[in-house]
């Protein structure tokens, strides 16, 4: 109780002070992080080019197509094309170049504090850019995600494929036709080809483990590319049904061992109770239970060990009926 509060009212006051104190918080780290995106020669969010090289053009949210200069500002939502032509884009010391060849877009995300998020639909991009206590800079391609926590690596993005190495740091790795993550740090790589083989593929001298993960859909309208969810709806229903036909193997694990089912096909004998095995052709109806590698099963009320009467053993062919039980 809250001193000089009774107790429904002191227990109200300490949540609202715990509000507050997280507000408090939140503004506090908000306004950090936006010092840090302010630092530099280039203010606020939006990065502007520092290199370009042969023929290099955007275009606007509005469709309007503009030639990249030294020192232009890329908006938020602007589509740059290299063509035959490479370009270099920075803000402060990070930076990241286009290869020839790329098509990427430059987005704004985040509420209380600015992340940047490029979507790569082709082409090479190499980051380099430094470590924060919040995960600001992050790589979208139709095929996988490449998450920064400080570091330099390179993106590689082909019709059916992509692929990650990293040179410094460590990036998270999200494959989107298999759901599979990888933590890829220095000389390590990660790819993904899920028209010919569905998974992450790693390596490195010392290969960063891979984890089961969710799937999910490209973060913007790209190619559709095999295997890959095109969309959210999608991506939640496979992961679905997944779940559910891990739970229906674990029933139809638990009936093979302890069950009552019945099976014409094969031999009819494990643990359970009148299963069905491979390579018999008996029936087991009832309780009875049959032998691995036979294809008879127990008669009567008899109960029968070993090879002894009761079981059904060799190639002989017969139904188990009635309750009888072999061991």
């Amino acid at each position: 109780m809250v001193a000089g509060f009774p107790v429904g009212v002191g227990e109200t006051v300490r949540s609202i002070a715990s509000l507050l104190v997280a507000v408090v918080l939140l503004a506090f780290t908000s306004v950090e992080a936006r010092s840090e995106d302010q630092s530099g020669t280039s203010p606020g969010w939006h990065w502007q080019v520092e290199r370009v090289r042969g023929n290099v053009v955007v275009e606007t949210k509005d469709g309007e197509t503009i030639a990249l200069e030294r020192g232009m500002k890329i908006r938020r939502g602007w589509k740059v094309n290299t063509g035959s032509g490479r370009v270099k884009i920075s803000r402060g010391q990070e930076n990241f170049s286009l290869a020839p060849n790329t098509v990427a877009t430059l987005e704004a995300k985040g509420l209380f504090v600015r992340k940047t998020v490029v979507y790569q639909d082709r082409g090479r991009i190499e980051v380099d850019v430094k470590r924060r206590w919040y995960r600001h800079f992050r790589v979208e391609t139709p095929l996988l995600a490449a998450v920064v926590k400080g570091t330099k690596f390179t993106v590689n993005v082909g019709r059916r494929s992509a692929s990650v190495s990293v040179g410094r740091g460590l990036v998270n790795v999200h494959d989107f036709a298999s759901g599979e993550t990888a933590d890829v740090g220095a000389g390590q790589s990660a790819s993904s080809a899920p028209s010919r083989s569905v998974g992450l593929n790693v390596r490195g001298k010392n290969k960063p483990a891979v984890k089961a993960g969710a799937k999910r859909a490209p973060a913007f309208k790209t190619r559709v590319i095999r295997n890959v969810p095109v969309s959210a709806s999608q991506a939640k229903a496979a992961n679905s049904q997944s779940k559910t036909g891990k739970a229906k193997g674990s029933k139809n694990t638990s009936a093979s061992s302890g069950g009552k089912a019945n099976s014409n096909s094969s031999n009819n004998g494990k643990s359970g109770n009148s299963n069905g095995n491979s390579n018999g052709n008996g029936n087991g109806n009832g309780n009875s239970n049959g032998n691995s590698n036979g294809n008879g099963n127990g008669n009567g009320n008899g109960n029968g060990n070993g090879n002894g009467n009761g079981n059904g053993n060799g190639n002989g062919n017969g139904n188990g009926n009635g309750n009888g039980k072999n061991k």
